[in-house]
């Protein structure tokens, strides 16, 4: 077989003898040693505080049991309340009639969906620093319409050895958000 155009052009890309790379250079290396080990240096710190992972949980736990509340109100046309008590460091989700919802997923028996931040072993020393949901008797209360709209937006505030989180609840759209303070 002849040489050919083609069969040069495989032959200077493609055989071992070519001048193509196959692997990475001792600075390239370095460099992706050094970008993984600032990564580390920052990203570990805050992965090995437990509670740091806790008071981030706790927060996501709320945001889930808000837009539950918030979902189950529109699936049955009914007011749903997320009944919050900073003194007692808990929150229930209930019904119009103020009676606590069941969870057909959590153990015990009916009227069970309490969150207990001083009994559940996993939010240890995470404490609920206070909720405000448009004053008056209700403060302390987030009621969703049967459309799922909120008749008031407010807030609510969750802390870990100093590190707080803000969960707050749009007023008109029901938007809910996290931050840290």
């Amino acid at each position: 077989m002849y040489p050919t155009k083609h069969n040069k052009h495989r032959q200077a890309l493609g055989s071992p003898g070519s001048r193509g790379r196959s692997g990475y250079t001792l600075v390239e290396v370095l460099i992706i040693v050094a970008i993984l080990g600032i990564a580390a240096a920052i990203v570990v710190p805050q992965m090995l505080a437990a509670g740091t992972l806790g008071v981030q949980a706790a927060a996501r736990i709320i945001i889930a049991d808000i837009l539950f509340a918030q979902n189950d109100a529109i699936a049955k046309q009914r007011t749903r309340k997320v009944v919050f008590n900073p003194t007692n460091e808990s929150y229930s989700l209930t019904d119009e009639n103020d009676a606590v919802l069941t969870a057909n997923w959590k153990s015990g028996d009916a009227n069970n969906y309490i969150v207990d931040f001083i009994n559940d072993s996993r939010f240890q020393g995470v404490v609920i620093v206070s909720a405000d949901f448009g004053g008056g008797a209700t403060k302390e209360t987030l009621e969703f319409d049967d459309l799922g709209g909120p008749l008031n937006g407010g807030t609510v505030e969750i802390e870990f050895q100093g590190e707080r989180y803000r969960i707050t609840v749009a007023s008109f759209t029901g938007r809910v958000t996290v931050e840290l303070l």
